[in-house]
């Protein structure tokens, strides 16, 4: 329904009024709330600034409106505007329009489909922008039909962007848009396979580093507390020997703050601070932290302190990092995180890499508003601890199961979810969720590690609740929501609200921030939840040799066309495989004598092939976490379905050994193949004692206890 009677409670209000349709602005939805009131300030400010002063402006706004009653994530909304906007600003641009009236989409807009215009721009680009302009149409105009009463509906129509007669088929730039995202998706995960263990570690090692932090941020707290020491409280620690640096920082609370910096504040706010009410009273208190430098121990290296701190000083973490400043500190934002590999440096395409939500990665108002004021680098302590404990868990079960991202937002703290079984004497762990394509859940199987990270996770929703039960919330990933439509304690909420897919992007590119990984043309790669199941099949099928159909069940997919595209061999791949090939022809003095083997020998193979190694038996090294066909014939040196064991080093060691008797035995007997065969059993051998000394060093740092010292 429409009523002018009362006003809408946004902040943006009045500044819309006269801008965008009167009738659009007061628009109320069944529970008579004005529906302007529900959409997102996020999607709201990029209105304001960039969509509010055009022809097309009403026509987004109405998209806004079914968005918010349709309760789309504010992503979304936000993609689909920025896309639509910068378009139609080429456009009309290109045919000196004016009028929203003039637009054909017959001519102009096919112009711009068939390639004839803004040939500069990428096949990915006109595709994404008929895919979002179609959708925006068809939802606008369904929504109308069906949300509004018949005598209202002309009012609105005229606000609805005109569907075209074409779709994605009649261009030929949708298929090329598909084949340029396939080789830029697998460009990237060339990138990144070889570095898969060394990129866990660094998750590791990092969570480490900020969870020393924190014991030591809560001793200050208490510190503080107990003494009732006047703020600042300054502290420092020495990190690891592998660190080898000392931390330096301040705790403030907001009055204290304000008392030591009043030549910046004015003379009302320093007499509240100082009367500690209000604002400032105990009861709206908290603590924050300033770190002030890092120092090397014993060397002369310049010291590179916290991973995150260039992210806090440059004001890009947040969904509101381009509010409010000015063109040019906006344009050096843009181009900073494009140097980070985020976003394509475009005025156009404003990117949000660590856009989270309340607590997670998110800085308090005061802290917010404040950080400028500050001699060092200000954030509050708990948000980035949670943000990098869930980037943890994320990285851990992305790497070790391939799970898509909506399978880790379904984990919860159920028995129906969460199962432990006996096998062998010993407790075995594997969670259920329903994969993309169906309905009913499906087994995943972790390890001790994931096990451990659930505790870490479960602890944390502990103590930020003050509670034994982790609350049940609402599923949050707007594409899967009709399947779970009753509230459940997941592992992946704060605040009492599930977290969403960007929230578990924004908490993995924050824990894996700084990490360098080039495409082969020079690109930088940014890790992703969905590029690390690419990585993880990849790795899987090329390196480790498991056939199509068993990665498929462990992907969980039914498409084996699909896991073949994830799994195709990289660049590097090729390139190595046409070496190793190479290699083996020369070794071989006469080709001609390799037979052929029969049908009846490849059957014999086919059901030898066929032995299962069981889910969790003890392996040479490790521990089996297949419960398919043995991928490797049981030569499980370098396997991706075994787990490195710390307590099986010893294992690997005699590997080696053993493997260079055999090359001297097979040299000395003149068999070129079966010496390779040796020297790749204790190359095998020897990289999984390298991630196994990753495993040794951050569990190591997870016993660290710092020294702390206090200081006024």
């Amino acid at each position: 329904m429409i009523t002018t009677d009362l006003k809408p409670q946004t902040p943006f209000y009045e500044q819309l009024l006269g801008m965008v349709n009167t009738q659009l602005l007061h628009l109320r939805d069944t529970r008579d709330t004005f529906i302007i009131d529900k959409i997102d300030e996020f999607d709201l400010n990029y209105y304001f600034q960039y969509v509010m002063d055009k022809p097309w402006n009403n026509h987004l706004f109405l998209y806004m409106i079914v968005g918010a009653e349709k309760n789309l994530d504010p992503r979304t909304i936000l993609n689909t505007l920025s896309t639509i906007n910068s378009r139609m600003k080429d456009l009309f641009k290109h045919f000196h329009l004016t009028e929203m009236e003039q637009l054909s989409t017959e001519t102009h807009m096919y112009e711009y489909f068939k390639g004839t215009i803004y040939k500069n721009h990428s096949d990915s680009q006109r595709a994404y922008f008929l895919t979002y302009y179609r959708s925006l149409s068809y939802e606008t105009k369904k929504w109308v039909s069906s949300k509004l009463p018949v005598e209202q509906r002309e009012d609105f129509e005229k606000f609805i962007f005109p569907m075209p007669s074409y779709d994605s088929g009649d261009f030929h730039f949708t298929n090329a848009a598909l084949a340029q995202g396939r080789n830029t998706r697998k460009s990237e995960t060339d990138a990144i396979v070889p570095f898969l263990t060394k990129i866990r570690a660094e998750g590791h090692f990092r969570w480490n580093q900020i969870d020393r932090l924190r014991k030591a941020y809560l001793k200050a707290c208490e510190q503080a507390k107990t003494t009732n020491a006047e703020l600042p409280l300054y502290f420092d620690y020495k990190e690891p020997r592998r660190v080898g640096e000392r931390f330096y920082f301040r705790l403030w609370d907001k009055p204290s703050f304000v008392l030591n910096h009043k030549d910046q504040y004015s003379k009302e706010v320093v007499r509240t601070a100082e009367r500690r009410i209000e604002a400032y009273s105990v009861e709206n208190n908290h603590y924050f932290v300033e770190f002030i430098r890092a120092e090397r121990m014993d060397d002369e290296d310049e010291a590179e302190g916290l991973w995150f701190i260039e992210l806090i000083e440059n004001d890009v973490i947040g969904g509101k990092i381009f509010e409010n400043i000015p063109e040019d500190e906006k344009i050096r934002k843009i181009k900073l995180l494009y140097s980070w590999g985020y976003g394509d440096g475009s005025i156009n395409n404003l990117v949000f890499p660590f856009n989270s939500q309340k607590g997670v990665l998110t800085p308090s108002r005061f802290v917010s508003r404040n950080k400028d004021k500050a001699e060092g680098s200000l954030f509050d302590m708990e948000s980035y601890y949670v943000g990098v404990t869930f980037g943890l868990l994320a990285l851990d079960i992305c790497t070790s199961t391939g799970a898509r991202i909506n399978e880790l937002l379904q984990i919860n703290y159920t028995k129906e979810c969460l199962k432990t079984f006996k096998l062998n004497d010993s407790l075995k762990y594997s969670f259920y969720a329903i994969p993309k394509g169906r309905d009913e859940p499906e087994q995943y199987y972790i390890t001790d590690e994931t096990m451990k990270l659930f505790g870490k996770v479960r602890k944390m929703l502990q103590e930020h609740y003050g509670t034994e039960k982790i609350p049940s919330v609402n599923y949050s990933y707007i594409n899967r929501k009709h399947l779970f439509k009753k509230p459940k304690p997941y592992f992946f909420q704060y605040h009492k609200k599930a977290l969403n897919n960007y929230a578990i992007t924004a908490s993995l590119r924050f824990l894996l921030h700084g990490l360098h990984f080039e495409t082969q043309e020079g690109t930088l790669v940014t890790v992703k939840p969905h590029l690390l199941r690419h990585a993880f099949a990849t790795e899987a099928v090329q390196r480790q040799n498991v056939p199509l159909d068993i990665i498929a069940k462990i992907l969980h997919q039914r498409d084996l066309d699909v896991t073949g595209y994830y799994s195709e061999p990289t660049p590097s791949q090729v390139a190595q495989a046409v070496s190793d090939l190479h290699n083996v022809v020369t070794d071989y003095i006469d080709i001609d004598d390799a037979v052929l083997r029969n049908p009846n020998e490849l059957q014999q193979e086919l059901n030898d092939y066929k032995e299962k190694v069981g889910v969790f038996n003890n392996v040479l090294g490790g521990v089996c976490v297949t419960n398919m066909v043995c991928p490797v014939k049981m030569a499980c040196l370098g396997c991706q379905a075994k787990i490195p064991q710390p307590e099986k080093k010893h294992e690997l060691e005699e590997v080696i050994e053993l493997s260079k008797d055999m090359e001297k035995r097979f040299t000395a007997m003149n068999l070129p193949v079966e010496v390779k065969k040796a020297k790749e059993m204790r190359k095998h051998a020897r990289n999984e004692l390298k991630e196994i000394d990753l495993i040794e060093k951050y569990r190591e740092e997870q016993k660290y206890e710092p020294h702390i010292q206090f200081d006024k």
